[in-house]
């Protein structure tokens, strides 16, 4: 009678490490340690060489969804693509939604009457008739001699199409404006 044996499968130890060098080199007790260890980095290596899907080519292997590795086929590509489509498409119309319920929302709040009454109460009452815009100068005049300079300096001819003069608001900026340039003091 002859008893055939089978080979138990052997456990497989992790290789047993001598020492770490400062460096990070890392020495095995035996030679068979250094080389199950080469193994199981290249192991390692193989199994996270599996790509996302975002990163992944038509027809490379990808990590599926159930942890396996699979052939990424048109129709994953084509399904990847349109979900990320979709949820882009959801995010821009939510904040566009949002930015025009804010937009509302100011609108609502802002009462037109109380600044018309402000602005109203800030512009000097005067006769516009009477009123000029240049001390000694008609407003036609003025509106002559502008004309003719700008046609001098442009060398062409110029056509004045609309002409008014300024009110409060616009005086208080003009103002700003010369306090700006001249502002040029040393302290």
């Amino acid at each position: 009678m002859s008893t055939t044996t089978q080979p138990q499968p052997a456990t497989v130890q992790p290789p047993a490490v001598f020492t770490v060098l400062d460096d990070g080199t890392v020495l095995y007790r035996t030679y068979q340690d250094a080389q199950a260890a080469r193994l199981l980095q290249v192991d390692g290596q193989k199994s996270q060489a599996l790509k996302a899907p975002s990163q992944v080519k038509l027809g490379e292997q990808y990590l599926a969804k159930d942890g396996n590795a699979a052939p990424y086929s048109l129709g994953g590509l084509v399904e990847f693509q349109v979900t990320g489509l979709i949820v882009v498409l959801v995010v821009l119309v939510s904040l566009s939604l949002i930015c025009a319920a804010i937009g509302r929302l100011l609108n609502r709040l802002h009462t037109p009457q109380a600044s018309t009454a402000s602005i109203a109460t800030a512009i000097p009452t005067e006769n516009p008739a009477t009123a000029s815009i240049h001390p000694g100068l008609t407003d036609q005049q003025l509106l002559v001699l502008l004309t003719a300079a700008a046609s001098e300096v442009l060398e062409e001819p110029v056509r004045v199409e609309r002409f008014r003069p300024l009110n409060a608001r616009d005086l208080t900026w003009a103002s700003q404006g010369r306090h700006a340039l001249q502002d040029h003091r040393l302290k």
